[in-house]
Formats: C-alpha cells, sequence, structure tokens
C-alpha cells in the first residue's frame, strides 16, 4: 500500500471551540454532587413497532433526492435530510432543552420527540431531536431528573432496563442519511505538517455522525484517493442480520474503488458512542475516522444541556502509517510514536500551534463527557487534575456507575463519564483552569520521546483576559498496562452466560479440525520469502509476522468471505484466512474462545512467542470477559501454567474461576502481556466476522481472524444487497486489473503489501 497527496497547500484541520459565559457559583469547598440514581425496578416492555422504509436515489451529479425532492446535507453533521419535512429535517432548539416546538412555532408533533442534551459550547442550535413517528402514544420520559427513562406509554416503559439485544423491543425511530468524502490532503493536527492525511469531508477527525436508539443510519461513501481502495467500518456498531455493512473489505465487499461509492445501512439498536473508521489496510492512522453517538438513556443523571462531543484520544506522527509499515517489517516491533492528540488537536515543536483543546465546566453540574481511544498503538490513561470520573458506560454497554481519578482506555474502547463540576473551582486552583491528561500506559504505548500528556484544559471562567495555563498537578495512580479493573465493570442488564456449544469435553483440543478450535495463541510466525506459494509481499525473505491461529491472516479484496460461502472448504484449507466455523445454532447458544499470548512454548519452535498486550476486537458482538488474568497459559520451566485449571471439561460454568454470573461484557479487551483471556458470545448474529488486534499494525501483519456463524442463515440475510455488493466487486476488479492505477504499476503483484485490514 502506498500514499498520495494531491494537495499542494497546507491545511490546517481542526474544529474551533466556543464557549457561553460561566458564572462562579457558590464558593463552598464540595468536590462530589451527590449522585441521583435512576429507578431500578423491572419495567413492562412494548410490543414490536415497525416504521416504513423511505427509499433515497442519488444522481450523478452527487445530489441527493427522495421521490422528486431534493435532499441537502447538514455541513458539520453529514446528515442528509429535506428540509421541508418537518419530521426529518433535523430540529434545531437552541440550546434549551425544554423548548422543542416545529418550524412554525406550533407545538410538537403527535408522536414522541426526545430531546439530547449537547452543550452549547458543541455548536449553536442546540442538541439533535429524536423522533419516532411510529410510535403514536408514546411520550418521552428523558431528561435531566430521569436519564434512565427514554419513552413512556401509560404503564409501558422503554428505558435503561430495556433489553436492546431484542429489536422488537428496542424504539422504532427514523432514517438518518449522511453523506462521507475520502480524500487525500496535507494536514497539521499539531502545527507539523503531515503530507500523506487521508481525511472525511476534508476534515480530521471526520463528521460527528449523530444519530437515536432505534434509527435506521444509511452513510454513503465515495472515494476520491488516487491509490487505494476503502471500506468504513462502523465500530461496536453489533450490525444485528446486516453483516454485509459491516465494512471489513476482504470479508463483507470488496474495497470501495477509487471514484466509486457504496451505501451502509444498518440499524442502530444499541445506544452509546463509538467511532468510524477505515478498515482498509492501515488507513485510519492516516487520518480516516470521526466519531458515532447513538442517543439513549444513562444510569445516573446529568445536567441540562450539559453533555459534549466524543472525545477522541490518538497517537500520531508526521509520517504516514504507509511508510511506517516496512519499518514495522524490517525491525520486528512497531514505529514509534511521536505525538498525543485530542480531537485532532495538538501541540508540537517551536512557532505556531494550535490552541490546547478546552472545556469549560459549570461549577456544581454534571456534565456527560465521552472518552474514545482511537489510536494506532496506544492505551491511555485519562484523568483530569482535581476531579472524579463517575464512570456510567463502556463499549455500548451501560453499566452501573463507579467513581474513579483516571480511567485506563484500551484502542478501540469508549467510555461515557461524568465529571462533577467542583462546586469551589477557584479554591485549589485560583484561576479555576485544570489540565486533562492523556498518559500514555507503560508497556502498551511506544514513543520516540515523552509526549506532551498536558493534552487539555478544563476552565471555569472563559472571561479570564489571559486564559492561563492550569497550574493543577495529577493524582498518583498506575500507569501500567491493562484495562479498567475487573470487577468495577458490572453490566445494568445482567447477563447469565450459559456453558459452551462448542467445546466438547471428551475431545482432546490438539484433536479438533482446525476450523473448529477454540484455543488462540498470539504469536509471530516467519512468513513469505523465495521458493514458497505464500501469498506474503515482499516476498524476498521470510519475515516475521503477527498471528493468532494457523498462520498469519490476509484477505483476498477481490474474492470477499460474504460471495465465497458456497466454498468454504477452500477457505479453510487456506490457512492465511484463519477460518473460525460455527455450525448452525440459535440465540441461546454460548460460544467461548480462550486467547493466550504466552512467553514462550518450547514445543512449537516455528513461532516466536513475545509477551505483550493487545487489544482484542470482536466485530458483531458483544463478548462476556468470564476470566482475565496476566497470569501464564501455558507451563514455561518455572510456573505450571494455569491451562490445568481449564482442560476442556473444565471450561464451563461450573468452575469457580469463571465468571458466568453478569461478567463484564464489552467488544474490545485488553489481552495481558504473558496471560490469557476467556470470552463467550451469544451464537446470534449469522455472519463472517472479524476478530483481531486492534493495534494497526498487529492486524496489518497478520494478528486476525475471521469466525463465519450460521453459514446457512446468511443467504437470507444478504439477499436484498447481494446484486449491489456484485457490483461493487465488478468495479473494484476494474480498477484493480488495470496496473496503471497501482502505486508500483511495474510489479502490481506489490499492490497489497500486509492483511489487508
Amino acid at each position: 500500500m502506498k500514499f498520495s497527496a494531491v494537495w499542494t497547500t497546507i491545511v490546517h484541520v481542526f474544529d474551533a471551540v466556543t464557549f457561553s459565559s460561566f458564572s462562579s457559583g457558590d464558593r463552598q469547598d464540595v468536590a462530589q454532587i451527590p449522585l441521583v440514581k435512576p429507578p431500578t425496578g423491572s419495567r413492562p416492555t412494548p410490543g414490536p413497532v415497525r416504521a416504513p422504509y423511505i427509499p433515497i436515489t442519488q444522481d450523478a451529479a452527487g445530489s441527493f433526492y427522495r421521490g422528486d425532492a431534493r435532499l441537502v446535507q447538514d455541513p458539520s453533521s453529514a446528515e442528509v435530510y429535506d428540509p421541508n419535512d418537518p419530521i426529518l429535517n433535523p430540529l434545531r432548539t437552541g440550546g434549551d432543552e425544554l423548548a422543542y416546538l416545529s418550524r412554525s412555532g406550533e407545538p410538537n408533533f403527535p408522536f414522541p420527540t426526545v430531546p439530547t442534551p449537547k452543550n452549547p459550547q458543541e455548536g449553536v442550535g442546540g442538541g439533535l431531536d429524536c423522533k419516532y413517528p411510529a410510535m403514536e402514544g408514546w411520550e418521552s420520559c428523558y431528561g435531566p431528573d430521569n436519564r434512565a427513562c427514554w419513552l413512556k406509554k401509560g404503564g409501558e416503559y422503554i428505558d435503561i432496563n430495556t433489553d436492546y439485544e431484542d429489536p422488537d423491543k428496542v424504539p422504532v425511530g427514523i432514517t438518518r442519511r449522511f453523506y462521507l468524502d475520502v480524500s487525500e490532503q496535507p494536514i497539521s493536527p499539531d502545527g507539523m505538517t503531515m503530507e500523506h492525511g487521508k481525511v472525511f469531508n476534508r476534515r480530521y477527525p471526520g463528521p460527528w455522525i449523530e444519530a437515536c436508539w432505534g434509527d435506521f443510519i444509511e452513510v454513503t461513501v465515495r472515494n476520491n484517493l488516487r491509490w487505494n481502495g476503502t471500506s468504513v467500518h462502523w465500530h461496536g456498531i453489533r450490525q444485528f442480520e446486516s453483516f454485509q455493512h459491516d465494512g471489513v473489505n476482504g470479508i463483507t465487499e470488496c474495497p470501495i474503488a477509487p471514484g466509486e461509492t457504496f451505501t451502509y445501512k444498518f440499524r442502530a439498536l444499541q445506544y452509546g458512542s463509538a467511532w468510524y473508521h477505515s478498515h482498509y489496510s492501515l488507513q485510519y492512522g492516516d487520518g480516516l475516522l470521526g466519531p458515532l453517538t447513538i442517543y439513549g438513556p444513562s444510569t445516573a443523571n446529568f445536567s441540562s444541556d450539559q453533555a459534549f462531543r466524543p472525545l477522541l484520544l490518538t497517537d500520531w506522527n508526521h509520517r504516514s502509517v504507509f511508510e511506517d509499515w516496512p519499518i514495522m517489517l524490517n525491525s520486528k516491533s512497531a514505529p514509534e510514536m511521536t505525538n498525543i492528540l485530542f480531537n485532532g488537536t495538538g501541540q508540537f515543536g517551536f512557532g505556531p500551534k494550535p490552541t490546547k483543546y478546552t472545556l469549560g465546566l459549570l461549577p456544581g453540574q454534571a456534565h456527560m463527557m465521552i472518552l474514545v481511544n482511537t489510536a494506532v498503538d496506544t492505551t491511555f490513561v485519562f484523568a483530569i487534575d482535581n476531579h472524579l470520573l463517575e464512570v456510567i458506560e463502556m463499549d455500548f454497554v451501560p453499566i452501573k456507575p463507579y467513581n474513579t481519578t483516571n480511567l485506563k482506555i484500551g484502542i478501540g474502547q469508549r467510555y461515557h463519564v461524568l465529571v462533577h463540576g467542583l462546586t469551589d473551582p477557584y479554591k485549589a486552583e485560583r484561576y479555576g483552569n485544570y489540565w486533562m491528561r492523556a498518559i500514555p500506559a507503560r508497556k502498551c504505548s511506544k514513543f520516540a520521546f515523552g509526549p506532551d500528556e498536558q493534552m487539555g484544559i478544563i476552565r471555569y471562567n472563559k472571561s479570564d483576559p489571559v486564559l492561563r495555563d492550569p497550574l493543577s498537578d495529577p493524582e498518583l495512580y498506575d500507569t501500567g498496562c491493562a484495562d479498567e479493573p475487573y470487577g468495577n465493570l458490572k453490566p445494568w442488564i445482567p447477563w447469565q452466560v450459559g456453558d459452551p456449544v462448542n467445546i466438547d469435553p471428551t475431545v482432546n483440543p490438539d484433536d479438533l479440525p482446525n476450523d473448529k478450535k477454540f484455543i488462540f495463541n498470539v504469536g509471530m510466525t516467519p512468513s513469505g520469502g523465495p521458493n514458497t506459494s505464500t501469498p506474503y509481499i515482499p516476498n524476498d525473505k521470510a519475515y516475521n509476522r503477527w498471528d493468532m491461529h494457523i498462520a498469519p491472516f490476509r484477505v483476498n479484496f477481490s474474492d470477499p468471505t460474504l460471495l465465497a460461502l458456497d466454498r468454504l472448504p477452500d477457505l479453510v484449507a487456506q490457512p492465511h484466512l484463519d477460518v473460525m466455523t460455527l455450525d448452525d445454532s440459535d440465540h441461546e447458544k454460548w460460544v467461548w474462545m480462550v486467547i493466550t499470548a504466552p512467553e514462550r512454548l518450547p514445543s512449537n519452535a516455528h513461532r516466536l512467542f513475545v509477551p505483550g498486550a493487545h487489544p482484542m476486537h470482536l466485530h458483531g458482538h458483544d463478548f462476556a470477559l468470564l476470566r482475565q488474568s496476566s497470569d501464564n497459559w501455558y507451563p514455561d520451566g518455572q510456573d505450571e501454567g494455569d491451562y490445568k485449571y481449564y482442560l476442556p471439561d473444565k471450561l464451563n460454568c461450573r468452575n469457580e474461576n469463571i465468571t458466568c454470573d453478569n461478567p463484564p461484557r464489552r467488544d474490545v479487551v485488553l489481552l495481558p502481556a504473558a496471560g490469557y483471556v476467556i470470552i463467550a458470545f451469544k451464537a446470534d448474529n449469522p455472519g463472517a466476522w472479524i476478530f483481531h488486534c486492534h493495534i494497526a499494525f498487529h492486524a496489518s501483519s497478520g494478528l486476525a481472524m475471521q469466525i463465519i456463524e450460521n453459514k446457512d442463515r446468511i443467504p437470507e440475510i444478504i439477499a436484498d444487497d447481494k446484486d449491489e455488493i456484485e457490483k461493487a466487486c465488478k468495479t473494484w476488479n476494474d480498477w484493480y486489473s488495470n496496473p496503471y492505477n497501482l502505486w508500483d504499476w511495474n510489479h502490481p503483484e506489490h499492490f497489497q503489501d500486509d492483511s489487508g485490514v
């Protein structure tokens, strides 16, 4: 993969933040306001309701239409809507949560509208309205005094206790349409220019996609890159019975060819926040990412209009990730990073540079902050000096609130936290300014030199004419490489995990066929080289590549798994596709997996086992984290290893070391260095799902595998989209077949020099 810069002008891309005025309030030394807990009693659930599907078209010039009505695009959110339609038009309110009127000034529509509490600092016009035209008779019950409730109708409630895993219990929203334009340009997020930036809608990060619980989302992506295809993954979205829109080229689709478009369609069954990013090789590391929020209820209350846009934390280099890639292959370790960014803003070197990312808090009020780690190689420890963080959600899973002074966030992980404004912010720091910190976790980060960890500023008084930097000092806390403490992560809606359907306790795991194994060891394998028939490039010698199953993973862009399921035995026989298959089973069946990071395995000498931590991400599911341990799984000469406690006849819920009663659940877990995790997920979502390390360089090296689940149910799920997917593959293959389109047209075989994901 190579890059190309087609713009000659240096473009500084970052969001300007505007502030409302702040008052000092009562100057009492109270650091934490009392928490108002939501109701916990059981609620009756509504029966299923359905919303009509409204088609949309696009002409050759790129304009959108619904029937004869021309649609327009919101420049900040990228949402496409009809400005004359009072239902679908994004209704703006000036920031007042209670003043929700139609454009004509009349009272609200006969269907429920739920206001969202966006902070005025995040743009003029207030928050998004969540609209439910198919749910007449229901009304909103969401507000500052009860964030747990969403909709109610008599004695029925749709709220924090509603099972969002069941589509029939999720409210039926509207269809929201967005347009993302992928292009190349130099970007300067920290005052230094990175020439080979790749961005959505000429912004870094990309526009904030906002939708509501139960909405139907359509995103049209146009690829304007010169040398690369692209695909867009909606990180953490369950994609229930819509796996063909998961956005992983080589698995769910062919890449979108330069000059072409593709429309992704899925429903927001979950609520919370995540991000969208390219899943084409290393592209997202050059800027192809943006925030995504699905509004819904919360497990704790916060003040009116006091929710901020997602805060994206990332590491950054001043060279392209495609330049870094060969460095990793040759050095056998991930490249060193240069800087840290908050929402695409950082500072580096001397001379002009962006102002530090700044947020204003109000004394004594609870503010909702969304934290997302979008890095390529770094786990962060986030903290705000002198403030407690009340954690209420992780990875689209509402949890029972807990307080902490700092939060460990692995790559791809997300947290919703409440920041309670100090009642007297001027007592600890006389100017009322405090540092927001993103500290690289030890042994989960690699920087050329110590980065600036003081990445942002909290201000209580924007009227200060000097805008002084904070003088606050950090708390003392652990910055080691780890996830948040296991015992703190208690899902609000409990799961009772069942015994594994994929493990026969009478069969030795070593005797299983490769596609039926359930223990996976993360390591490195010498792959490729002269006189081999492998697909790995470069092939001048055998390079060490990461893997977790049979061989380093590598997709065929032109032959995605979705279109090759009738050749499943052939896929399984190709070790570089690393296929695990799950027989057809119902949604009550549980699949268990053991993933290890062994320090060494003498009996398997052709592989190199390096004790490193890996953020492992599963598409298409939330998984239950049954056990997470830093102990050795295998014996290593000094330790007998834990495996003996989890032989196949002990891998079940009767094992006292395994948590089956409401364990933590999420979609990204940190595999501890030299340790292991045991996870379980419901076999309820047919598709081909990728499971991979979210260190971008490791995934590109091959640390991934795919899980083909309930294969026989897939054809009916993809039936309506199959023609479009095949058409996209034809345009990709037509483009790819012309060697002059490729970055090394003299050697077209060099085009894909990594796993492709």
